[in-house]
């Protein structure tokens, strides 16, 4: 006893025994861990029967090793005092207290500590008992480590007592489900007993056509009695008049309701009016239009706990069919019953674990995993607690089931793994990061978590070992200790997981297996399934496949939000299928992400079924008084002509898929060049990630200069990449694929940060940089919030002044969201960095925005100035946007000059600047400053 010297300790060695015990030998692994945990000879857990009488051992361990289990008599024994909530503590001389005992003669004990074993619901179901041949002095933490085994021991008894039960009655329950499913809707979607049984009445009226329906509960008092507890339809008062027993020795107890309960059959009555049994009601039954009734019983088991009464107002004879469904109804309502019992039954058990690991007393009225994550922060004194299932479809992504910061309920949503802490729990149990957690957090939530420094998980795993979740814990400051946050996290899963795996398996029965929810198509499942049968057969067709993807569907989300773009993905489902013919199978992928499977096929016939759905949204789509103007991009490919198994044929559907986004074009068919073509586009993205993470592009500076002194105004920033493989590459080739990937945005945040960077060298050589670096903004750029403060922080970093930077954007970047840009360029200019709209005159700006915008300069696209001296109307050009830029006091810069005859003729329309091979190639920041810098005069 003594070895308990800490509750750290105590619940560090008590997690240990929980994890380590199994089902096969729970309860000898229990007490042979108690045994070495208290330092006790002997440990006995022990069952007693109904009447308190005799005690039955479940395991025995003395002296160190497990024994034969006992049957003995309770009177006389220390084991009798085990009841209600207090332990029974004899710290010595228990033999001569308890003469009577033989066995406590025979083990010559001298002391003893017994503590009560409940279920889950505050059955009692017997005791757990330590004994010591040496007077000893128990402390708290004996009793506190018994209780939590009995809790514990009590949770599994009591699994194990219904798990048979459960099994037959999710049998019982998939039949239901498949014969009545609005009954199975309701049952699914409601989350409280009461309004379970209210949804049950209501749709055996609304859709059952019965006059009248209520379930009742029987009670176990003296009268017996059968209390309604829900109905609904033709009532008016029936039930409050009524009271029904199902005691055979009362009157009120021998009809239709008292018969089932006693029976634990169905009792039919045909005619009310001719019935001797219903005689007590008859009158009032008849005044109501009852004329034949139907009580089911509600089983748990074998108990009757209650009926479903049926009321018609008719003596129609119900079928054998209808009786049959009828059953499978109320033992489906029993069973969605006992479910919503269980769930508090388990919340429960857990209250009683978390009672002692947390200190936490007092019950609460949430759900059971809100009040595991709220009592899990509490504990471990975390910001955030969370319960997440990883997605069974996708085991690179994982969904919340709870999450709490500081102490509040927030939105459940889904998140990537790869590279985060929660997938190191899954490969590791447990994993801990003790400080700097939130550099390594997924995307979804990294802004919004910035605060995280310290992280602990532990994996979930199911009864046969395999990971099917995780929970955790974040804090706000460094974790040093970890050793009760490891044992209490194992605390935790062990409760959390056997509760999950049973919402696992309720939710399996839910699941419609091959149908996607939202659209009612054929799912992966149902399509993967379909496709390797039709691959399967002997002398197989040739068989087309077509991936089908909508163009654009992410901005309706983003802009109206999921509950408008799911309908959308319903309404193009049923277009898509008012399409289709006998041999042309369609299911949804997931997503936006259609595919539709035709067995036999041609280029000719899957060809005229691409036109059949282009052509079902070439009308816009009506919803909700909204019309949707919708396209789509399709990837065909055949077997055996362009792959030889199921997930080649798709994957190449896909690269095609892919290439008719690219060229614009509705559908394409896979050619064995296109696979080639990705790949090194994929290849060319990930060497351009890696080059970006690893800070190997360049910067090059091409000279701007004063048209009228040709003396240096300022360089345009150009970023190059050099790829060891790949060699140099295009900013034509990698800039639009940094858009198309998403990394448009870290580039440019790569080349501002650059850019300051050499600012500061420059300044810290001692050379002057006339006017400004000119750097170019994305649109995507231009749009994202940080971009202000990506500039603030990277000109305090390195000591550069906002004036000494100019900001190039695109006559369509800023179009995009005038109004936006507007407020962004005001913002931009009262920090005091430049601003220049750059080739000007390629888009479709309007003067009147135009004139509104904080710009200092306008550069005229090198496509005007090339052939200006040839070509009228771009002369014009030219010389209308210098007069307007003028008009708007702002300077002009001209692109692209090459020739003397070009510079002069710019300064003769009143140009003020200029860059182009004429004056200077883009240089490295060593040539650029050779060439063109000049030392800081020094007074």
């Amino acid at each position: 006893m003594n070895d308990l010297v800490t509750s750290h300790d105590v619940f560090r060695r008590l997690a240990d025994s929980l994890s380590m015990a199994t089902d096969e030998a729970f309860f000898e692994q229990l007490v042979a861990a108690l045994g070495e945990m208290l330092g006790v000879d002997y440990v006995m857990l022990a069952r007693v029967d109904a009447d308190a009488c005799e005690a039955t051992s479940l395991a025995l361990w003395a002296h160190g090793q497990l024994v034969d289990n006992i049957r003995y008599p309770l009177l006389g024994t220390p084991c009798e005092q085990v009841n209600g909530q207090a332990a029974c503590h004899y710290p010595n001389g228990v033999c001569s207290l308890f003469p009577d005992d033989p066995m406590l003669a025979e083990l010559n004990a001298e002391a003893y500590l017994g503590v009560p074993m409940y279920t889950p619901d505050g059955r009692a179901l017997g005791l757990v008992a330590a004994l010591h041949t040496q007077p000893i002095d128990m402390s708290r933490h004996a009793e506190e480590v018994l209780r939590i085994t009995a809790a514990r021991a009590g949770a599994e008894l009591a699994r194990q007592e219904s798990e048979q039960h459960h099994r037959e009655q999710l049998l019982s329950t998939n039949r239901a489900l498949k014969l009545l499913s609005r009954c199975n809707q309701a049952l699914i979607q409601t989350e409280q007993e009461q309004q379970l049984l209210e949804a049950i009445c209501q749709l055996a009226v609304d859709i059952g056509g019965y006059r009248m329906a209520w379930v009742g509960y029987a009670r176990h008092d003296d009268a017996k009695h059968i209390a309604p507890q829900a109905s609904a339809g033709n009532a008016q008062g029936y039930l409050d008049q009524i009271t029904l027993s199902w005691s055979a020795q009362q009157r009120n107890g021998r009809g239709p309701a008292g018969r089932t309960v006693r029976s634990g059959e169905p009792v039919i009555i045909q005619d009310l009016a001719n019935d001797p049994s219903f005689i007590s009601w008859r009158e009032m039954a008849l005044r109501h239009g009852f004329r034949s009734i139907l009580c089911l019983p509600l089983k748990r088991g074998d108990q009757v706990f209650g009926i479903l009464a049926l009321y018609q107002s008719n003596t129609d004879s119900i079928s054998s069919e209808e009786r049959q469904l009828l059953c499978e109804l109320a033992d489906n309502l029993a069973f969605g019953i006992d479910t919503l019992r269980q769930r508090i039954a388990q919340q429960r058990i857990q209250h009683a674990v978390l009672k002692i690991a947390s200190a936490v007393s007092a019950r609460s009225g949430e759900e059971f995993l809100d009040q595991l994550t709220h009592h899990m922060a509490e504990a471990l004194d975390a910001e955030l607690a969370f319960i997440a299932r990883i997605d069974p479809a996708d085991p690179t992504r994982a969904h919340t089931l709870t999450i709490v910061i500081d102490g509040q309920r927030q939105p459940n949503f889904s998140y990537t793994l790869p590279g985060t802490p929660c997938e190191d729990v899954l490969f590791e149990t447990e994993y801990i990061v003790h400080d700097d957690a939130d550099k390594r957090l997924p995307v979804e939530g990294r802004e919004a978590l910035s605060w995280v420094r310290a992280y602990a998980g532990r994996r979930l795993d199911n009864a046969a070992g395999e990971p099917f979740g995780l929970l955790g814990v974040m804090f706000s400051q460094p974790l040093h200790s970890t050793e009760l946050v490891t044992s209490v996290l194992q605390i935790f899963a062990a409760g959390v997981a056997a509760e999950l795996e049973r919402q696992e398996d309720e939710a399996r029965i839910r699941r419609l297996a091959y149908l996607d929810p939202g659209t009612g198509l054929p799912n992966r499942i149902a399509f993967t399934q379909r496709l390797e049968s039709a691959l399967s057969c002997t002398g197989c067709p040739q068989i087309g496949l077509m991936l089908l993807d909508l163009n654009r569907f992410k901005d309706i989300n983003d802009t109206l939000g999921h509950d408008i773009g799911d309908k959308v993905l319903a309404a193009v489902a049923d277009a898509f299928s008012g399409t289709l013919m006998g041999n042309e199978y369609l299911a949804r992928l997931g997503g936006d992400e259609f595919v539709v499977l035709i067995a036999p096929s041609d280029a000719y016939t899957i060809t005229d079924t691409a036109e059949r759905l282009l052509g079902s949204l070439t009308a816009p789509l009506q919803l909700d008084e909204q019309a949707f103007e919708l396209d789509v991009s399709i990837g065909i490919a055949f077997y055996p002509d362009d792959a030889g198994s199921a997930r080649e044929l798709l994957k190449h559907a896909d690269i095609a898929m892919y290439q008719a986004k690219q060229q614009n074009v509705p559908y394409r068919f896979f050619e064995a060049h296109m696979g080639a073509a990705l790949a090194l586009r994929l290849d060319m993205t990930k060497r351009l990630a890696a080059a970006l993470a690893d800070g190997a592009l360049s910067l090059h500076f091409q000279p701007q200069v004063d048209l009228t002194t040709l003396r240096l105004t300022g360089a345009e920033v150009l970023c190059r990449w050099h790829d060891p493989e790949l060699g140099t590459v295009s900013p034509a080739e990698f800039i639009p694929l940094a858009e198309e990937r998403g990394m448009i945005v870290p580039l440019g945040n790569w080349v501002i940060d650059a850019t300051c960077r050499q600012l500061a060298a420059w300044q810290a050589e001692g050379l002057v940089v006339p006017g400004q670096l000119a750097i170019n903004v994305a649109s995507r750029q231009f749009d994202d919030n940080q971009l202000i403060d990506t500039l603030q922080h990277s000109c305090a970093k390195h000591g550069i002044a906002a004036s000494q930077l100019g900001l190039e954007l695109t006559e369509s970047g800023f179009m995009s969201d005038p109004d936006q840009a507007i407020a962004m360029t005001e913002a931009l200019k009262r920090l005091g960095f430049g601003l220049s709209i750059d080739d000007f005159g390629t888009g479709y700006s309007s003067l009147a925005y135009l004139k509104r915008f904080a710009a200092d300069k306008i550069k005229i696209d090198m496509s005007f100035v090339a052939d200006m001296l040839e070509s009228d109307n771009d002369h014009a050009i030219v010389t209308t946007i210098i007069a307007m830029a003028r008009t708007l006091q702002m300077e002009t810069v001209a692109e692209g000059v090459e020739t003397a005859e070009q510079a002069e003729a710019l300064l003769a329309l009143g140009c003020q600047q200029a860059q182009g091979y004429y004056f200077g190639q883009p240089l490295t920041g060593e040539a650029f400053a050779k060439q063109w810098l000049t030392p800081m005069l020094v007074e």
